[in-house]
């Protein structure tokens, strides 16, 4: 179960860092398709390169080139999903090598040196953020990184469907009423459409939107469903892989005492990302089937199909 979930997490740094425009040749991975989650994408890969070193100079080279479009306060609320060590010790490095390049937004965040493993010259010297599935930063670099560029990210990945403040809210890691405050001027402005009902639901356009942005080359949008990027709640995905990671080097280190407890921690981290599965329609096994020890069963089952659907929604 481990080695499949660290393998499901990988392929899935190694896309979104390819549609990043990050240098990842000679990894087989194949790039994303739906909107890369700049601070998730940070965090899991600091914890897959235990294993995966390479995603380190991946790290490294966003903290040189792509700090300014990544949100500190986000990637603090972020990290509340991942295993304990995320926070203890990825978002003060990621700070470190931030601040080294000259970032003083992250000074606070930083801890310790610069560490021995970061090699200079890896990845483009520039961002090129042509991709689509590097839309989110592209729209911090356009309207600042702030609650208004990522309501207008997750918008947009809805390729037309409405949502409420709760919903944007969950999915981008603000309060409600940041979403609600962002939501109403950028109505005012009318850059995105809001319903006349109570609660409030937002829209963002796709067309006018698809060509703005020249998400086609040059060329008119064929269609919504291949000139926009999708969204996928990928915080949760990276969380569950990531905590499904860590349970099983307890396991096999012999920290948890008792296979009876190793099967309650199964249950619980499946019933926790409950709600990821939910919303990405991801069809994982009811954690309620799998009595006793048996959610092991069960968890090893939810880690496959998630690996199955991370692979053909990238």
């Amino acid at each position: 179960m481990g080695r499949q979930a660290e393998m499901a997490a990988a392929g899935l740094c190694w896309g979104q860092w390819i549609a990043l425009g990050a240098g990842a040749a000679g990894t087989g991975a194949k790039r994303a398709r739906s909107i890369v989650d700049p601070e998730a994408l940070v965090l899991l890969s600091l914890y897959v390169s235990q294993e995966e070193r390479r995603l380190r100079d991946m790290v490294a080279w966003w903290a040189r080139v792509g700090s300014t479009l990544t949100s500190l306060q986000r990637m603090k609320t972020v990290a509340k999903a991942f295993p304990e060590e995320i926070t203890a010790a990825s978002l003060p490095l990621f700070a470190t090598l931030a601040t080294e390049a000259g970032d003083r937004r992250w000074r606070k965040a930083a801890r310790g040196p610069v560490p021995p493993w970061v090699r200079p010259g890896k990845g483009p010297d520039a961002l090129d953020l042509i991709d689509p599935g590097a839309l989110w930063p592209r729209l911090r670099a356009g309207f600042g990184v702030g609650a208004k560029a990522d309501l207008l990210a997750f918008l947009l990945g809805l390729k037309g469907g409405w949502a409420s403040t709760s919903v944007i809210a969950y999915a981008t890691g603000y309060s409600k009423v940041s979403i609600r405050n962002a939501a109403s001027e950028m109505t005012l402005a009318r850059l995105i459409r809001e319903t006349e009902g109570r609660p409030s639901e937002y829209l963002a356009p796709p067309a006018p939107w698809a060509a703005l942005l020249d998400l086609e080359g040059g060329k008119p949008p064929r269609s919504l469903q291949t000139s926009v990027p999708e969204w996928r709640f990928w915080v949760e995905v990276f969380a569950f892989l990531a905590n499904a990671m860590a349970l099983s080097r307890l396991s096999t280190s012999g920290a948890v005492p008792s296979m009876r407890l190793l099967a309650s921690r199964a249950r619980d981290l499946m019933e926790d990302h409950s709600t990821a599965f939910r919303l990405n329609n991801i069809p994982v096994p009811v954690p309620g089937a799998f009595k006793g020890p048996s959610a092991m069963e069960g968890l090893v089952e939810t880690v496959r199909v998630v690996t199955s659907w991370s692979e053909e929604y990238l």
